[in-house]
């Protein structure tokens, strides 16, 4: 976990559920779209006290799955060519059906607005995605020898 970023998410977490609250599960029906709403909505810096944001044009996603797998998802900073440490990288695993994958079981196959359950639910996911979230590259801290 990268304190910086859990200290946003707490502060503006509840901008995600209102959105899960009001908004069709048809328009967050895969992973991906929840890690984008994460970052558009609740970890908008990439510190607490600077102005990087993360550029989710350049989030590359991993998936060498078919019906069941893992994807990762790779950020970077917003910046012409950003070194190794200015990536952070979450992951999640999903399954072809709803008793194998988190969100065909919260949504069950529905597309319209969730219930209080379910958005419950849908932010345990997306919590889930922010605690999972680590530089890509940490830079280790030099010794004197």
């Amino acid at each position: 976990m990268i304190p910086e970023l859990i200290k946003q998410w707490d502060e503006n977490k509840y901008k995600l559920e209102d959105y899960f609250r009001n908004t069709p599960q048809s328009k967050y029906k895969d992973y991906e779209n929840i890690v984008r709403k994460i970052f558009e909505l609740c970890i908008t810096k990439a510190a607490c006290d600077g102005d990087e944001v993360f550029n989710l044009e350049k989030m590359t996603v991993i998936n060498d799955g078919s019906y069941s797998g893992c994807e990762i998802y790779i950020i970077p900073i917003d910046g012409f060519s950003p070194n190794l440490s200015e990536y952070v990288v979450t992951n999640t695993y999903y399954g072809s059906c709803s008793g194998c994958d988190t969100l065909l079981g919260i949504s069950k196959y529905d597309s319209g607005i969730p219930n209080e359950k379910q958005v419950k639910k849908y932010m345990t996911v997306a919590l889930h995605l922010v605690q999972k979230l680590k530089w890509l590259f940490e830079e280790e801290e030099e010794e004197d020898y």
